[in-house]
């Protein structure tokens, strides 16, 4: 075989691998949101209707999930009140039959998806919260994690975590202050002790010891018996 024809065939390997490789169709990653939310995130999982991972923001305080739907972009339909039937037009065409499938509704908690106990017309979301949407038998949740979405209250943001700080920081302060309380009362009292003491201690030296007046009362008493045994000594005499 020739250098030209070794070449040639080394070409043409590689071109069909080239197109192999363009034909195998990759994953799409799920859409991580880039930019904080001042509001409430929504999340609308399409991956099952053959679609991707979306992620809306619905600003300030929505007054439902229906309102932080469309609020993030979203356009839901309806197949009978209260009842989604497509979002963004997917599934298409709407089901006329349940067939296992509907789009699921959730929250995000603790930094993990929760089905929503509510209708999304009644729900309440909270700003800094996360709500999502799936279209499946409701096993799965969106395809979304808290470490997707910067600064979210559900992801462990500074938030919460600055309400448990001053929470610890309060009750260290009382307890600080408890204790400061505490040592001042002790010394005071061990101040009052010892005054006591001393007073005690004064009272017990002036009234133990042995005082001017009793001195008197004894040199009476020895000057009596001194002229006694004088006086019986004398009369022995005559």
């Amino acid at each position: 075989m020739t250098t030209a024809r070794r070449s040639s065939r080394a070409l043409a390997l590689l071109g069909a691998a080239a197109l192999l490789t363009t034909a195998v169709p990759t994953a799409a990653a799920p859409a991580a949101a880039t930019t904080e939310c001042d509001g409430v995130y929504v999340v609308v999982d399409f991956t099952d209707l053959g679609g991707d991972v979306e992620t809306g923001c619905a600003e300030g305080d929505p007054e439902s999930g229906r309102d932080a739907l469309e609020s993030a972009g979203f356009a839901p339909e309806d197949s009978t009140p209260g009842l989604v039937c497509t979002i963004d037009g997917l599934p298409d065409p709407c089901p006329t039959e349940f067939t296992g499938s509907y789009w699921a509704y959730w929250q995000m908690s603790d930094g993990e998806w929760v089905s929503s106990s509510v209708g999304f017309d009644e729900a309440d979301p909270t700003p800094g919260g996360v709500e999502g949407w799936r279209y499946n038998d409701g096993s799965e949740p969106p395809g979304v994690t808290a470490e997707d979405l910067p600064g979210a209250v559900a992801a462990g943001s500074g938030e919460g975590t600055e309400g448990t700080d001053d929470a610890e920081d309060g009750a260290t302060d009382a307890t600080d202050d408890a204790g400061a309380d505490g040592t001042a009362d002790d010394e005071a009292g061990d101040d009052s002790t010892d005054e006591a003491t001393d007073a005690t201690s004064a009272d017990a030296g002036s009234g133990g010891g042995v005082g001017p007046a009793l001195w008197a009362v004894i040199g009476v008493v020895v000057v009596a018996l001194v002229l006694g045994v004088v006086i019986r000594r004398s009369r022995a005499r005559s």
